[in-house]
């Protein structure tokens, strides 16, 4: 069908400065909103652009040129003819699935032909649940998000955003700076044991989330401060492996690495880290002696033997760097060197040497007999334990959420998780039982295990 000509003003702002990005695509040269027509009829659709105010025109009636008040009865006559048209078709407005899970929409329209809003999805994101205000579950996910709508036209971004963990209603989300040099960014999180929770960026950028406030903050320069042998400046940083405990990995302008842990707002060299990582004498002072669960693994030399849940006791360093122990099925010849199967061993789950260096006090298998198959631990406490694991060896097998009594191994509830992907990797014990999550992926489990709630952005 033929298209008829008629001036194209902003559905936004109304102005008719624009620029053609695309046959039938134009962006206003006020406000930035793209937008498109469809053919044979006036209805525009577009997308929202956060940008600030536009600069003020000048007015029209400064002057008493005769020519500028022509133009403003022209320019006038032009809006006003705008403002009819606008009345006489549908007004975009936006179009909102129901509930959005850790997305949102941003604007659509209710054209019954254009029934597709324009949305985010997050890519290239990290994700942490932790406990808010009143212990309410909540989470956070920072990352890139790619928006996608019905004019084809995308645009990424970088946020923090803070969610209610068992409804994914958005609490509230942060714009960050999009990082130079590189298309895609790549996100580390961790929350430490004092609560805070720390974002990395590229090797290069360190935020701050504050979950109580759910803002966030660049501390590239101020985490470190006050530390002598960080005077060069950071070149890079990363997170220290969550076995090694709570800190960071830097290396300086001047081409050293260090280890900065900011519970003891300690920095280690390269090699006084692993002996402070190590062994009960390198402790500080008033290291409690605290309760952990963890699963086996399976060795090298016992490949077959089961896998087992181990409560052990140990020495925690308060924030400072630590050896977390590994338990798996191998034998103990007495001491280091070259052995064949010859020479007289046992069979350990680990060495009195490793139990040293990881600053084991004892160890038990907590649940003896029992068959488990890619377990995890989720969560512990004094009262109780959260486990994930498989019951049989079948890929097809559906993953099961299993709490303990942390005292007796009694099985307080079991509930299979048949639609979960195995991502689950994350818990929280909270006032109405329990939260479990993964990704996007959460839920909300009473204290005598009946699932409350599952929210899966992938389904909604």
């Amino acid at each position: 069908m033929a298209k008829s000509i008629k001036a194209i003003e902003c559905p936004k702002c109304g102005s008719t400065q624009k620029t053609m990005v695309r046959p039938d695509v134009f962006r206003c040269e006020s406000c930035g909103t793209e937008y498109y027509l469809d053919n044979d009829d006036i209805n525009v659709n577009y997308t929202v652009r956060q940008q600030g105010p536009a600069a003020p025109l000048p007015s029209l009636l400064a002057g008493k040129s005769r020519a500028v008040v022509v133009g403003a009865v022209a320019v006038g006559a032009l809006l006003l003819t705008g403002a009819l048209r606008s009345l006489l078709r549908p007004a975009p407005v936006a179009y909102y699935p129901v509930a959005p899970p850790y997305g949102s929409v941003v604007a659509g329209s209710r054209d019954d032909t254009d029934k597709q809003a324009i949305t985010y999805t997050w890519g290239s994101d990290e994700t942490i649940l932790y406990p808010g205000a009143g212990g309410r579950p909540e989470r956070v996910i920072i990352g890139n998000r790619s928006y996608r709508g019905g004019t084809g036209i995308s645009r990424d971004s970088l946020f923090a955003s803070f969610y209610e963990a068992g409804t994914g209603a958005e609490l509230r989300s942060q714009p960050l700076p999009q990082p130079a040099g590189r298309s895609t960014p790549s996100f580390a999180l961790r929350r430490f044991a004092n609560g805070a929770i720390y974002a990395v960026l590229n090797k290069a950028t360190v935020y701050q989330l504050d979950p109580t406030t759910h803002r966030v903050a660049d501390v590239t320069q101020t985490l470190f401060r006050g530390q002598p042998e960080l005077a060069s400046g950071v070149a890079s940083v990363e997170f220290i492996g969550e076995n090694y405990g709570d800190g960071f990995t830097l290396f300086t302008n001047d081409g050293r690495t260090l280890s900065y842990y900011p519970l003891i707002h300690r920095v280690y060299g390269k090699d006084e880290v692993y002996a402070a990582q190590t062994g009960f004498g390198s402790l500080r002072p008033g290291s409690p002696t605290k309760t952990a669960f963890t699963f086996s693994t399976k060795g090298l030399s016992y490949p077959e033997d089961k896998i087992q849940l181990i409560k052990y006791q140990y020495r925690d360093n308060g924030g400072g760097p630590k050896n977390a122990p590994e338990f798996e099925w191998e034998d103990d010849y007495g001491g280091s060197g070259i052995f064949t199967s010859a020479d007289p061993h046992r069979k350990v789950l680990t060495t009195p040497g490793a139990m040293r260096k990881a600053r084991v006090l004892s160890f038990a298998d907590f649940t003896p007999g029992r068959l488990y198959f890619s377990p995890g631990v989720q969560y512990y406490d004094a009262d109780y334990v959260l486990i994930t694991f498989r019951p049989t060896a079948a890929e097809n097998s559906p993953l099961a959420v299993q709490c303990l009594n942390a005292r007796t191994a009694a099985i307080v509830f079991t509930l299979p998780l048949p639609e979960a992907n195995g991502s689950l990797d994350q818990g929280l014990r909270t006032s109405a039982g329990f939260v479990l999550g993964g990704d996007h992926d959460t839920y909300v489990i009473s204290p005598d295990g009946r699932l409350l709630h599952h929210l899966d952005p992938e389904k909604q």
